[in-house]
């Protein structure tokens, strides 16, 4: 029910999906062209030097021997000239190494403008969630603008803990799958790696998920929202790793066909679906296990699903019981 829940908010605020579309795209034209600022002035000094040069002449006539026998040498005289003691490899090797220091600067340039990209779609999302718990709340259309700029002090602080946790979550579930699939049969390897990139995910979202609600939805600090949680959040955390562990693995699927049946034109809505349905989960688990009410539609208010649990029963029926006191006492006078 939550995931369905979560699927009619996305509908109900398909816009949200194109402001996201629209924000991304400038981002990665942003990033796109800070990478290209840095990479291509190192990169053109070494395509430039001639020992560069020479070792792509030789590697063009390796594959031209093979179809023209007019260049007078065999493929293997051309290799030779590559992989030989002091051919063009070694030329081009020599060229890198002397450019390593500006090499290893681009490279830790390209990383920190894509940690501040990250940083800027983090904002985006907490946004995205501000709006979309005034939406579930109070059934208000909060513009994008406004929401972000009340939400920036926020925003930023959720996003310098996010961030980081998010890239060494990353960096450790790629060193896993590279050593899967270097000492693995290939088949096991690929179906590890992806068990294990929904498993991450679906923890990641399970443990960190109520980060954002708490702050929007609640008013809690940065600090509150990571520590706080009560023992019917941990009662429910089988129930919240299966909704994301299910959901993540629709939105493979999903993502994966559409990249196939439309060579990837499709990908253009499904991604960022894909992200605002995440944000939507988040809050339509958040206030289920909160037991707080919300609007699904302007008709349709959805009520705590878990009072219909028999871990539940018996505390729904102490709270009738307990109105009904209240109302038989205030009859009487």
């Amino acid at each position: 029910m939550r995931f369905i829940n979560a699927l009619r908010l996305l509908t109900g605020n398909f816009k949200q999906v194109c402001r996201l579309l629209m924000y991304k795209l400038i981002m990665l034209l942003v990033f796109c062209a800070l990478c290209c600022a840095f990479v291509l002035p190192e990169l053109i000094e070494i395509l430039e030097n001639p020992a560069t040069q020479a070792f792509f002449s030789d590697a063009k006539n390796v594959f031209l021997s093979f179809v023209d026998h007019s260049l007078g040498k065999s493929p293997s005289d051309y290799m030779d000239m590559i992989f030989s003691e002091g051919g063009s490899l070694s030329g081009l090797l020599e060229v890198l190494f002397s450019e390593r220091l500006g090499i290893v600067l681009v490279f830790v340039a390209c990383i920190v403008v894509y940690l501040v990209k990250a940083f800027a779609d983090t904002l985006v999302y907490f946004t995205l969630g501000s709006v979309i718990n005034d939406r579930m709340s109070t059934y208000s259309e909060t513009p994008l603008g406004t929401a972000f700029v009340k939400n920036l002090g926020k925003a930023s602080a959720y996003a310098g803990v996010f961030v980081p946790v998010d890239c060494l979550l990353g960096i450790g579930l790629f060193a896993v799958i590279w050593l899967a699939l270097r000492f693995l049969p290939l088949l096991l390897a690929l179906f590890l790696s992806m068990t294990l990139i929904v498993a991450v995910h679906a923890l990641k979202m399970t443990f960190i998920g109520a980060w954002m609600p708490a702050m929007t939805a609640d008013g809690a600090r940065l600090k509150e929202a990571l520590f706080r949680r009560d023992a019917h959040e941990k009662k429910m955390f089988a129930k919240s790793f299966i909704l994301y562990a299910v959901t993540t693995y629709l939105v493979i699927i999903v993502n994966v066909v559409a990249a196939v049946c439309t060579f990837g034109s499709a990908l253009l809505i499904t991604i960022p679906a894909s992200y605002v349905l995440f944000i939507c989960e988040q809050y339509v688990n958040y206030y289920t296990t909160k037991g707080k009410k919300y609007f699904i539609t302007y008709e349709n208010i959805a009520t705590n699903a878990d009072h219909g649990d028999s871990a539940h029963f018996f505390e729904y029926i102490e709270e009738v019981e307990k109105q009904d006191s209240v109302d038989a006492n205030l009859d009487i006078m």
